[in-house]
């Protein structure tokens, strides 16, 4: 009864029509019921107008304490009005001075306090009135950035800092979008640049975290019992989102490329499965070591287009001598119209889904057109030919479940293992699913790379 069922185009359409009804009901019920962190996203941190030059600052916690003296130059960063960082840059010649007091128990071969001189210090918070953390001792000199001149500002280096900090907060990407959750009220983060022991975190929290290049040193908080950041089940709640919006879009693809249908073609080619098995690996592990080198050495995005380009063409001299036309890649205007539709579509959907609001502009770069060359490149090379292969020797969903799962687990060891990774990973797979499920589904290699490169310079371009 079910196989009746789907050989039905309208039934398709319908059933499509009803995953994409539950999913959104799905993506809506966990986002209405998040945390209102959960909906902070896309956060845009600015720069006041006015520096502050003070004398004989202090901040002081549990376990530790810092100290900065005249000169020291106090830039705060804002969101919506309110501050959420401070960046202290102490003078040259009077560097701020850090002391570490841990308990007994936790320190170990550590002395008792430990001690450096900073070159700086970025506090992350949530509090509209920092001045209850940090303790002025007298006379703070309020200079305003209108009276400097516009050299004198170190613009780029705060922004550079900042970044620093932001790392070290707990952040999420849905499908391409970087998302962060600021800090609760109970939060403070700092990032410290020591002289002696270079870039050092310390964070309190259930758990009090100091760590920099040679420490590493984590304990139960003796007072605090709940966490406060992140929120409890915050990293379940993002997968579940994102696993729901995927699904939606999913299943607009299907109704608009006319069901679940796979419109298998007949080979008129032939081709040897040893020399292909072999091409294969070799694709993947190409894909993975380019990722991997435009990751850590981010070359310009024409050298990166070639490098795709590259592999395109030993493929394109192997489907010559295997007498396999372009159509049995995808490379045709069937199915092409719809298929661009469901592209963009299904953009337009995690657009919305992931940032939560509209753009509020559009900021072109020439570069961006050679980064799409290299995405239909790419795409080339994992979809046309690797997933169509794989899809014509097993089946078509193994074709599509394999080279998805591949895709995003390279994307994502590129970039490390680090914290987060399992969110990262879930996006990468969607973002991945959706591109091969699109030409899984219109049997275009134009339009599964129309998607693919949207949403790898939406990102990019679209201002919030």
């Amino acid at each position: 009864m079910l196989k009746t069922l789907v050989s039905n185009p309208v039934s398709r359409i319908f059933l499509a029509l009803i995953i994409a009804v539950v999913a959104a009901l799905g993506t809506f019920l966990i986002y209405v019921t998040a945390p209102a962190s959960f909906g902070q996203t896309d956060v845009q941190f600015a720069t006041d107008a006015i520096y502050y030059f003070a004398d004989d600052w202090s901040l002081a916690y549990d376990y530790l304490e810092l100290r900065f003296y005249s000169g020291t130059l106090v830039i705060p960063a804002y969101h919506h009005g309110r501050v959420v960082a401070v960046l202290m840059i102490p003078p040259a010649d009077s560097p701020g001075i850090l002391n570490i007091s841990l308990p007994r128990e936790h320190r170990g071969d550590l002395p008792s306090v430990i001690k450096d001189n900073l070159d700086q210090a970025l506090i992350m918070m949530d509090y509209i009135d920092y001045k209850h953390f940090i303790q002025d001792s007298g006379d703070t000199i309020l200079l305003r950035a209108e009276d400097l001149q516009e050299q004198e500002i170190p613009t780029q280096y705060i922004s550079r800092q900042l970044d620093h900090g932001y790392s070290l907060l707990t952040n999420y990407n849905l499908f391409g979008f970087t998302n962060w959750l600021l800090p609760t009220q109970q939060t403070v983060l700092l990032r410290l640049w020591g002289q002696r022991l270079g870039p050092i975190s310390y964070y309190e929290d259930t758990e009090v975290r100091f760590a920099g290049a040679e420490l590493d040193i984590r304990f139960k908080h003796p007072k605090l019992t709940r966490q406060f950041y992140p929120p409890e089940g915050y990293n379940l709640r993002a997968g579940l989102y994102m696993f729901f919006l995927a699904a939606t879009a999913m299943a607009v693809i299907s109704f608009m490329v006319g069901g679940t249908e796979n419109k298998q073609r007949e080979v008129a080619g032939e081709y040897q499965p040893l020399w292909t098995v072999l091409a294969l690996a070799g694709t993947l592990l190409y894909a993975w070591l380019l990722t991997v080198f435009a990751a850590y050495f981010q070359p310009p995005p024409l050298g990166l287009a070639l490098l795709w380009l590259l592999p395109l063409l030993i493929v394109a001299a192997w489907a010559r001598h295997a007498r396999l036309e372009p159509e049995f890649f995808g490379l045709s205007a069937r199915g092409l119209l719809p298929g661009s539709a469901a592209a963009v579509s299904a953009f337009a959907l995690l657009v919305l889904g992931s940032t939560f609001s509209w753009p509020a502009g559009f900021d072109w770069n020439m570069s961006y057109f050679i980064l799409i060359l290299a995405v239909l490149f790419r795409e080339f090379l994992l979809r046309g030919f690797c997933q169509r292969i794989i899809s014509h020797w097993v089946h078509p969903l193994a074709g599509l479940a394999l080279v998805s799962c591949a895709w995003a687990v390279i994307s994502v060891s590129a970039a490390g293992f680090g914290p987060g990774w399992g969110l990262a990973l879930i996006s990468a797979l969607g973002r991945s699913v959706l591109v091969g499920f699109l030409y899984y589904s219109s049997d275009n290699l134009w339009a599964a790379s129309l998607l693919a490169a949207l949403m790898e310079v939406g990102p990019l371009a679209l201002i919030y």
